[in-house]
């Protein structure tokens, strides 16, 4: 098991050196897998390499998608009025439109994540044009989408090869430990133990379900464990309360935002994202009932934005903040 363990410590190594590219990393650890002869971890492994090829993609995969697009308004006699890349409402969305356009299952295999950072790029996929009958519903004036589509965040893609590392990182040190130095150590023998490790790490933020909450409707579930699913509330119109220590914790958070947004290191994209994502919560905060679909997607999306971004002096006090307000919603 010492050569393992020196495997394992390679790896350990690489992750944590910021010039390694992960592709090549997770190479390693797929040849670890079959060392230790673990299916999960060559399973995942394999999927990270190969892209996702089925429905059960990895909660940290599961990235918001803020909402832009193009309108334009007749004005007779052949003149038209046209809003170019501004924000497009989605409160009134139905429940299945609303899941389709507010966030993206990314499937891609990590060469492509990593292929799209090094080129620092603005991505989007656009919105099919049936869908634009509904934004359109909600707008007044005589306004229309004439194109739409859902941004990408550089931040979120960071985000998923940040979750990728720290739990894999995580995974290897607490295998390494288990294995020590001990020659006599079985694999076989020890296999329950492996996959507990895997569980308890890299398992525990591969489950598909997630929170979800859906236009006036809302559906709360969690999942622990393998294929487990535990619907929390559901229905038509199932309304939740703001009570009033997240409504501060919220106007907190605003606070923090507008004081330090220009500190962050934001792109001009994702800056706008996070001051169109801070006025929804200002204007559910000013109604006597606000929505809590609407607040959380909000807080969902600021999070997703900000946790890709490099570590600075002020991203840990709204980064703690968000952390704190989405452990109560």
């Amino acid at each position: 098991m010492k050569n393992t363990s020196k495997w394992i410590d390679g790896i350990v190594q690489d992750l944590v050196d910021s010039e390694k590219k992960l592709k090549d990393t997770l190479l390693k650890v797929q040849v670890l897998a079959f060392k230790i002869k673990n299916e999960k971890l060559k399973n995942w492994v394999d999927s990270e390499l190969n892209g996702y090829k089925d429905n059960n993609i990895p909660e940290y995969r599961i990235i918001p998608t803020p909402v832009s697009g193009n309108l334009v308004q007749n004005r007779g006699f052949g003149g038209f009025l046209t809003r170019n890349n501004t924000t497009l409402p989605i409160e009134y969305l139905k429940k299945e439109t609303y899941k389709r356009v507010t966030r993206l299952e990314f499937s891609s295999k990590v060469s492509e994540i990593e292929r799209m950072l090094a080129q620092d790029k603005s991505y989007h996929i656009d919105i099919p044009h049936y869908i634009y009958i509904e934004f359109n519903e909600s707008l007044a004036n005589g306004w229309e989408v004439d194109a739409a589509w859902q941004k990408i965040s550089l931040n979120s893609l960071e985000g998923i090869l940040s979750s990728i590392k720290s739990n894999l990182l995580t995974f290897l040190l607490e295998l390494n430990q288990e294995i020590g130095d001990n020659e006599d150590y079985s694999i076989m023998v020890k296999e329950k133990n492996v996959d507990k490790l895997f569980e308890k790490t890299i398992g525990s933020i591969s489950g598909k379900t997630v929170n979800v909450q859906i236009g006036d409707r809302s559906m709360k579930t969690v999942s622990k464990g393998e294929k487990s699913n535990l619907n929390i509330s559901q229905g038509q119109d199932v309304n939740q309360e703001i009570n009033i220590d997240i409504k501060n914790d919220v106007q907190e958070l605003i606070q923090i935002l507008n004081e330090n947004l220009e500190n962050f290191g934001l792109n001009n994209e994702d800056k706008e994202d996070v001051c169109n994502e801070i006025n929804r919560l200002e204007t559910q905060l000013d109604r006597s009932n606000p929505k809590f679909n609407i607040i959380n997607t909000a807080i969902h999306t600021i999070n997703g934005i900000l946790t890709g971004i490099t570590a600075n002096a002020y991203t840990p006090l709204v980064l703690d903040k968000l952390q704190d307000i989405l452990s109560k919603i």
